[in-house]
């Protein structure tokens, strides 16, 4: 083999290394999520066997906070209702209505379950909370910003308001309250037109294994087309 053709195999073996290179870390990282979501799954089960605790016992510095049961009196303020935009249930498209409950511990979110959305996106579905003070059951969780997701909607708007994601720092700043920083979603009986099938782990451990043997063997197809074709160029 001259000079040139060594020059001219460089990029290709480079561009193959690479990508062979990537695959792997493509595998590795789903391994990552495969072990975090065992985690996860394992901290659920341990933390619904557990009796349920009150808002006050919660300490997000210290501790993972997600998917403790938590039990609590407060009054809703429906002046300043919540619907959080494309929920799917079922296949159907809708909200899940979050509205601040203030308690004796603080203001906290409360997810009140998933309803339908009409056929026209000039109209808000209506629902039915009642006011007063009341008795909250339900699950904690920690809203994660997505930095995909654009709000669109700005400080002052009006209520009922349309969110794209529970985004805690922007809702205090529509709300104008010290909302804490995570979100109960509620596990008593589902009322009236309210469904609640919440699925803390959307995608099963089993399923990133999957994906991760993909990764790995796409890697090693790759390799061995990568090495047929340049072993090829040499022998011509």
């Amino acid at each position: 083999m001259n000079i040139n053709e060594r020059y001219t195999l460089f990029p290709t073996t480079a561009l193959i290394g690479m990508a062979i290179i990537a695959m792997i870390c493509l595998g590795f990282w789903q391994l990552d999520r495969m072990h975090q979501k065992e985690i996860r799954l394992a901290s659920i089960t341990q933390k619904s066997q557990q009796s349920a605790i009150s808002l006050d016992a919660l300490d997000p510095r210290r501790e993972d906070i997600r998917d403790y049961q938590v039990g609590f009196n407060g009054e809703v303020d429906t002046s300043q209702l919540l619907y959080l935009d494309n929920r799917v249930e079922s296949g159907r498209v809708g909200f899940d209505i979050i509205a601040p409950v203030v308690t004796n511990e603080g203001i906290v979110l409360v997810n009140f379950g998933w309803v339908e959305a009409p056929l026209s996106r000039e109209y808000l579905p209506r629902v039915n909370i009642r006011q007063g003070f009341r008795h909250f059951h339900g699950r904690i969780t920690v809203p994660q910003n997505n930095p995909v997701v654009r709000e669109t909607l700005t400080a002052g708007a009006a209520f009922p308001a349309i969110i794209q994601q529970v985004d805690i720092a922007f809702i205090r700043k529509l709300t104008g309250m010290n909302i804490a920083p995570f979100v109960v979603e509620l596990t008593t009986p589902t009322e009236g037109e309210f469904v609640r099938s919440w699925q803390p782990v959307v995608m099963p451990p089993q399923k990133h294994l999957g994906y991760a043997i993909q990764w790995f063997g796409l890697a090693a197809a790759a390799g061995m087309v990568g090495y047929f074709a340049l072993t090829s160029k040499n022998k011509g």
